[in-house]
């Protein structure tokens, strides 16, 4: 099974070819820093809401 860096890697890897078959409409692209703490903020790792549309456990 992978592990995150493997994820991360393969999600790169699979942006980029997307990107160079011009399969991107960076147009329409969205930026989420939700899961980064503030650079001088959150001492701590605080819960965060679910953006999930539904509350099932994830199989992933």
């Amino acid at each position: 099974m992978f592990d995150q860096l493997h994820r991360m890697q393969l999600h790169r890897m699979l942006l980029a070819d997307l990107n160079a078959a011009a399969r991107i409409d960076w147009s329409r692209a969205a930026i989420d820093g939700s899961h980064i703490d503030a650079k001088k903020g959150v001492p701590a790792q605080v819960p965060r809401r679910s953006t999930a549309a539904n509350q099932e456990p994830s199989t992933t």
